[in-house]
């Protein structure tokens, strides 16, 4: 290569920068994005020119799917402008052309793109889309742990349940598509659970450009929770479109899980409990100190001191 020769990945970095900032919307699966995506291009954002029947974008799958399954959850290996950036620099050219195709390519022209699983990739989108803006949809993980969609079974969905491909069970169960659709809550609680955790701490590394949204709010409060997404989308007179998309808008999935059998709802928040409680939707810790004597406070203490007694060396 010859000195000071533009890299491929400075070379993107260059071409995005002439674009408006992408707006990226990404949730746990069965969150309700759809309706997001919906919005925002109702107000003029345009979201690809490929996208299926939940408003992905088709065009987006490739680029995230290679970056979680090669990086995630350990991007350093980009920042070295090496053979595996110059690689990813390819392959986002090869997205964006695909995703615009047809599509606004000036620097006022709002666009972005919706997929679940890129709240995985946000550290090396970042790095591609330097100004990029990320919005995480959140639901009630109870709600969403009774909506099935696609277990670990390849390495890909073993990095959005666990961050790692290498684990082969969990519980004690094998992770196969059969396995998975016997006990559904059951992971579906384990993929809420990481992707929420994921979704916030990559997020929040992008400090004003990313804006966390409820679920909840967005169906119960619609217009006002409208306003907020659009305002930070950059998307100027944008009642209009809250009032196309109003009317279609309701809370009826709401605390559905409300339904579901006491067993397999203490199973679920079993798993969740962490999570429920960081993102507020428990307001007090739901589980009571274990009855059985060997856990009690008065055997913690008494063991305790029994191995503070035999760790403690002679003083000098």
């Amino acid at each position: 290569m010859i000195a000071n020769e533009p890299t491929a990945a400075a070379e993107f970095r260059e071409t995005a920068g002439r674009l408006a900032s992408p707006v990226v919307v990404y949730n746990k699966s069965h969150s309700g994005s759809r309706l997001l995506a919906r919005l925002l291009a109702e107000a003029g954002v345009f979201m690809g020119a490929h996208t299926n029947e939940s408003n992905d974008s088709l065009d987006a799958v490739d680029l995230v799917e290679h970056l979680v399954r090669e990086f995630h959850p350990d991007y350093s290996r980009l920042w070295a402008d090496g053979p595996e950036a110059e690689d990813v620099a390819r392959r986002a050219r090869v997205f964006l052309e695909r995703h615009l195709e047809g599509g606004p390519r000036t620097a006022e022209a709002p666009w972005g793109w919706k997929l679940c699983e890129s709240g995985y990739a946000l550290p090396a989108l970042a790095w591609l889309f330097p100004r990029m803006r990320a919005i995480h949809l959140v639901r009630d993980g109870r709600d969403v742990a009774f909506c099935d969609h696609r277990g670990p079974d390849n390495p890909f969905w073993k990095k959005i349940y666990f961050d790692t491909d290498r684990i082969g069970t969990w519980r004690g169960l094998r992770l196969t598509g059969p396995s998975y659709r016997r006990r559904t809550h059951l992971f579906n609680a384990l993929h809420w659970t990481n992707a929420v955790r994921v979704g916030r701490a990559y997020g929040s590394m992008l400090g004003e450009r990313y804006l966390e949204v409820r679920y909840e709010d967005l169906c119960g409060d619609f217009a006002p929770t409208a306003r907020r997404v659009l305002r930070f989308a950059g998307v100027p007179a944008a009642e209009s479109a809250i009032a196309r998309i109003a009317p279609e808008v309701g809370a009826g999935s709401i605390g559905k899980y409300r339904a579901q059998p006491a067993r397999r709802l203490r199973d679920v928040v079993a798993i969740e409990k962490a999570q429920l409680l960081s993102f507020g939707y428990l307001d007090e810790e739901p589980e009571p100190p274990s009855r059985r004597p060997w856990n009690a406070r008065f055997a913690d203490e008494a063991l305790d001191r029994r191995r503070k007694a035999r760790t403690a060396g002679p003083r000098s």
